[in-house]
């Protein structure tokens, strides 16, 4: 048995891949309780890519109860084959959809499915957000079903936050050959009523409602010695495992103790000296840069937020620093937002050449971060350290989430010597939750062609995102989006207050969402 459990993986287009044919023979492969993120925007990233898989033999390829933030959950490339008992299953998992080029799915058959002699395939008990359950690209590909035992289950999903079909797929697209079984039922919408099925499974699919009590659904059947109807639950036969009865057993992964580490207090401050390279020291609770000048592409200055000690205050401070001629300040978050006992991060009166401020990834809960009084001139692109990315912008947001946190952009004043960078440029997705804000205000940009450049926006749960009383001497827009935003459950989003020789105020440039009370305000 194969076993990947309990870790954090965030990958460019794959955080999962099997590039080969699996051939699971009388064993197994169990995927459970991972986060699964990726991190690229090219319109194809996959949490898990599956090349080819044949399943046979009472083996089994179970992926469950993992959180999972992708264009496609589990995509199975070429043919999938699971015959003699074999088990195919997605259960218990969340999936956040990125929407591209096309829809997102929590499962994504780009070629055929053959079950045979007995074989299941299970996708239930699943929360899908913005995306479809089950997608299948092409009228041609089929779910082929046949033999005594052979089932398929779709049940127990539930969608959330969108407008996503349940299921991409036509009656033709299934093939069910009796006494073989396709059972459906209890997937929900948001607001707890069931998604329809009209026009999306052929005669034969078995139905069953909320409330009834289905035993393909309810038991993995093999397993299974009786089912009491009365309470939907399964009493196992001899070696079978849970409430369902399967023929595995996940074991209690035993993590050793973690040594105790000491944190190192030093909250004196680095002052007035030119650094060209640098390495820092996570682990304490205090980094200060008071006139320090970091010069040239070595002098990276990060801060890995999570291998920080959240579990004590964190301060972090630059004041009066100066970056010049590609040097670069990032702060780097993780697959999500960590919990944390606050994060202060304090930007000020800081001269820069040539060179950016970065936030990556999720910042860790609770961050209260403030970029200010910067004087920028950008004579040339920066590279960013560990991509392949080159900017102009003062300011670089890549895949950023806020949770519970701040981030102020104030008194900004920017001059760019090339035409046609973005002063401030979030890239992928930026995603404001749980009470977060992010204000840009009292900036001024010149040589620019839009202020604030967002590839895609989310702002939801009590949110703000502003940009406020800004000034172009010249340019395209204030804020342009480039792909879909939404802004939902009580949030704002606010371009108020802004001046100059602009063609756009806001340039959207794909579909926009404003729902559950969230507010636009332009003017």
């Amino acid at each position: 048995t194969l076993l990947l459990l309990d870790n954090r993986i965030e990958g460019n287009r794959y955080a999962l891949h099997f590039p080969v044919v699996v051939v699971v023979d009388g064993g197994g492969i169990i995927v459970k309780g991972n986060v699964l993120r990726t991190a690229g925007n090219n319109g194809a990233e996959l949490a898990i890519c599956v090349h080819a898989v044949d399943v046979k033999n009472g083996g089994y390829f179970d992926v469950e109860n993992n959180a999972m933030s992708a264009v496609v959950g589990v995509w199975f490339v070429k043919m999938a084959t699971v015959s003699t008992a074999g088990l195919l299953r997605v259960a218990d998992c969340t999936f956040i959809g990125k929407k591209y080029f096309f829809d997102p799915a929590l499962v994504y058959l780009s070629n055929s499915l053959i079950l045979q002699g007995g074989a299941q395939w299970r996708v239930e008990g699943n929360n899908v957000s913005a995306a479809s359950v089950l997608s299948i690209s092409h009228p041609q590909q089929k779910i082929r079903l046949s033999g005594s035992g052979t089932t398929v289950v779709l049940a127990h999903n539930r969608q959330v936050e969108g407008s996503a079909v349940f299921a991409k797929l036509l009656p033709p697209n299934t093939i069910l050959a009796s006494p073989a079984r396709f059972v459906v039922g209890c997937n929900l919408h948001e607001e707890g009523k069931e998604v329809s099925y009209d026009g999306v499974f052929p005669e034969g699919v078995e139905l069953f409602r909320c409330g009834t009590c289905n035993e393909d659904a309810a038991c993995y059947l093999p397993g299974t010695e009786s089912v009491d109807r009365s309470s939907c639950s399964c009493s196992c036969k001899g070696g079978w495992h849970g409430a369902s009865c399967l023929p595995f057993e996940v074991p209690d992964t035993v993590v050793p103790p973690v040594a105790e580490r000491a944190v190192d207090g030093d909250t004196s401050c680095v002052v007035n000296q030119t650094l060209t390279s640098l390495t820092l020291n996570m682990w304490k609770t205090h980094h200060c840069f008071l006139g320090v000048t970091f010069s040239g592409v070595g002098a990276v200055l990060t801060f890995s937020l999570n291998s920080m000690p959240l579990h004590l205050p964190i301060n972090i401070t630059l004041t009066g620093c100066t970056f010049l001629y590609g040097a670069v300040l990032q702060f780097v978050g993780g697959a999500e937002a960590a919990e944390s006992s606050g994060v202060l991060i304090r930007v000020g009166r800081t001269v820069m050449r040539s060179s950016v401020v970065v936030f990556a990834l999720a910042l860790p809960q609770h961050c209260d971060i403030a970029v200010t009084e910067v004087d920028a001139v950008q004579l040339s692109v920066v590279d960013i350290p560990d991509t392949t990315s080159r900017t102009l912008s003062v300011l670089l947001l890549r895949n950023v989430v806020l949770a519970a946190s701040s981030l102020l952009v104030s008194n900004v004043n920017a001059h760019s010597l090339r035409y046609g960078g973005f002063g401030l440029y979030s890239v992928g997705t930026l995603t404001l939750v749980g009470g977060s804000s992010l204000y840009a205000r009292y900036c001024s940009f010149d040589g620019y062609e839009h202020l604030f450049y967002v590839y895609r926006l989310s702002v939801r749960n009590h949110s703000v995102f502003a940009l406020l009383n800004n000034m172009m001497s010249s340019g395209t827009s204030f804020l342009y989006q480039h792909q879909e935003f939404s802004v939902s459950n009580h949030s704002v989003l606010r371009v108020v207050g802004n001046s100059g020789s602009v063609s756009y105020a806001t340039y959207n440039d794909g579909l926009w969402t404003v729902e559950q009370s969230g507010w636009l305000d332009w003017r």
